[in-house]
């Protein structure tokens, strides 16, 4: 598969998961290092776009790259978004849930899924499954890459 194949497939993906959690932003990144670098991206405001870097340490993915386990926030006060994100401030994200992309038991990035707006409700288990489900696709398909 080229690059722009699974770029196209993925970005696909993330507009179709976003549609379904109700959530603005869709991203597939790539850790490395201290490094968070987009390679997807599907944005109602388009405030982001693929190939941009970023300090890992100010995403928000950074616990799910840390832990190697899906996160969500849904219903914390802003407050507590603070103490949590560096990011906050300057990108009020209120809902966010994020999956790594785990190749041979190390995280390669991390899928997530955010929004400015508050959700009406948690996240279910079926929305947790979703993004698990798509994390562990894209896994299968990074390996089959090529220019």
């Amino acid at each position: 598969m080229r690059v722009t194949q699974f770029k196209d497939r993925v970005t696909n993906s993330l507009r179709h998961v976003n549609d379904e959690l109700g959530t603005t932003l869709g991203v597939l990144a790539r850790i490395d290092g201290k490094s968070y670098e987009l390679i997807a991206v599907d944005s109602n405001s388009g405030a982001f776009v693929a190939g941009e870097k970023f300090a890992l340490d100010d995403c928000y993915c950074r616990e799910v790259c840390e832990t190697g386990r899906l996160l969500t926030r849904s219903d914390s006060a802003p407050e507590e978004h603070e103490s949590h994100h560096p990011l906050y401030r300057s990108l009020p994200l209120e809902c966010y849930i994020g999956a790594p992309i785990q190749i041979d038991g190390e995280v390669w990035g991390c899928v997530n899924f955010s929004s400015m707006a508050q959700r009406g409700e948690p996240f279910s288990e079926s929305d947790e499954a979703l993004v698990e489900t798509l994390a562990r696709q894209i896994a299968t398909l990074l390996p089959r890459l090529s220019d």
